[in-house]
């Protein structure tokens, strides 16, 4: 039965706290759940590669909107993950002095040193989402903009167990929350961004690593016919 699904609960937590702060917010799986957890490179090896497709990504919010009980809030944090090739890290951090709801975008701030950017918010359902959370909160200017019931802000691990839990209900397997920011990097590769364009969109420092999103898309060989 349908309530035998998702149920989110929450725990205190500060990304980068104690063992006590493991998660700010969890989501307990019934009985789809495997009774072995797999670790992420195993998870990669089934799966045969790093990164979502916009389908699952889609598949993964439905689920998202049907089963969690903050629903605007984490498919929020999914679509800005994937449109903005956000870490986690750097998702969580994320304050309303960064959105520009008028002009339509955000300031992405990177981790491992990587570039700053403003990029443009061109998902319409991701700026109603914005505009929603932005008013039950109070339209805030400042703070944190994904918080837990307590009002402290979701946490890194937190997010990722809430992520792992809705993928494996949507896709049949747990996915990494990275995999959200290999999706975002391999889709631009798909639309035939140039690779500079890319490189500066996802903060990477050196281009190589953009060019890794290349392995993952068939784009680049589209012109290579065989009777």
């Amino acid at each position: 039965m349908e309530n035998q699904g998702l149920e989110m609960t929450e725990s205190r937590g500060l990304q980068g706290n104690s063992k006590r702060s493991k998660s700010a917010e969890t989501w307990k799986v019934g009985a789809a759940r495997p009774q072995h957890n797999r670790s992420r490179l195993k998870n990669d090896q089934l799966r045969g590669r790093k990164h979502i497709t916009p389908d699952e990504l889609k598949t993964i919010c439905g689920t998202i909107k049907q089963r969690s009980r903050h629903p605007d809030r984490d498919e929020l944090m999914t679509l800005m993950a994937f449109h903005h090739g956000l870490r986690v890290g750097e998702l969580v951090a994320l304050q309303w002095q960064h959105i520009n709801l008028k002009n339509r975008q955000v300031k992405v701030t990177r981790l491992k040193n990587g570039i700053p950017s403003t990029h443009p918010i061109t998902s319409r359902r991701e700026i109603t989402l914005l505009n929603r959370l932005h008013k039950a909160a109070g339209k805030p200017k400042t703070g944190f903009l994904f918080n837990t019931e307590r009002g402290t802000p979701v946490s890194a691990n937190g997010f990722q167990k809430l992520f792992s839990a809705a993928s494996e209900q949507a896709l049949g397997i747990k996915w990494n929350v990275h995999a959200l920011r290999h999706g975002c990097g391999t889709e631009l590769v798909e639309q035939g961004q140039h690779l500079h364009t890319i490189k500066e969109y996802m903060g990477h420092v050196n281009i190589a690593n953009t060019a890794l999103y290349l392995h993952d898309s068939a784009k680049r060989f589209q012109g290579i016919q065989w009777d």
